[in-house]
């Protein structure tokens, strides 16, 4: 999901990187080595704040497995990821949009983080360009819910975590090259046909991890439906009558 929706990532977190860039003072801009550095800095953050997310949404998921102990709890959770995972598909070819249902919902918490973000703008050093990165994290995306769905699914605080780092590291590419490493790749990976091409591909997914679930619902019904009662004890006359 991370390194598909590069198309996403390039069109979601663009601006916020050509607003980083140019805010950096006119010497920094002009050495491309120390511009990467701050653009690394922004992005190590950036993945350290869904790692923190990871562990929280992992944790959630551990309190309600043990809570309530259903494997059909963890099954509508699989549902859950694999449609989210669908949504996430299909915006990123351009087919709907019905995601930003949940963008809305978290920038409601944006609101409260983004005061705290501007204190650090303009960036003057590496620390405030990975606290920066830290709170980018923040921004609405439905691309990272998608993955957090699959945090709170692990029920395990690291593989939450686990799972969010391998995501960052998934997007990584596509900010790497947005801040100036390839122009012509970037927008090749803005072209229709790539955004095309990755939303299928990650809807294929979506139905792969859909279908699992599902799978094991079926399962699960056929053999309460043909379950037959079995004897660990000798049968007694009643047990013929009844």
């Amino acid at each position: 999901m991370g390194l598909l929706g590069g198309a996403h990532c390039l069109g979601m977190c663009g601006g916020v990187v050509g607003m980083l860039t140019a805010g950096l003072d006119e010497s920094i801009r002009l050495n491309p080595k120390k511009t990467a550095h701050y653009h690394l800095n922004y992005n190590i953050g950036r993945i350290l704040s869904y790692i923190l997310m990871g562990a929280i949404f992992g944790l959630v998921g551990l309190i309600l497995a043990q809570t309530l102990q259903i494997s059909l709890f963890d099954n509508i959770l699989r549902i859950l990821s694999g449609v989210l995972m669908i949504m996430v598909g299909l915006y990123i070819g351009n087919w709907s949009s019905s995601i930003q249902i949940l963008e809305r919902l978290g920038a409601k918490l944006w609101s409260k983080l983004q005061p705290i973000a501007t204190k650090f703008i303009p960036v003057t050093n590496l620390k405030s360009a990975f606290f920066v990165g830290l709170l980018w994290g923040g921004i609405p995306c439905g691309l990272v819910y998608g993955a957090l769905s699959f945090a709170v699914l692990s029920g395990s605080m690291f593989k939450g975590m686990l799972i969010m780092l391998v995501f960052g590291l998934g997007t990584l590419p596509s900010l790497l090259i947005m801040a100036g490493l390839s122009a012509k790749l970037s927008h090749a990976i803005q072209e229709p046909i790539f955004r095309k091409l990755s939303g299928i591909l990650i809807i294929v997914l979506g139905v792969v991890a859909l279908w699992m679930p599902i799978k094991s619902l079926l399962i699960e019904n056929m053999q309460k439906i043909t379950h037959t009662p079995m004897y660990f004890s000798k049968p007694t006359g009643m047990d013929y009558l009844v």
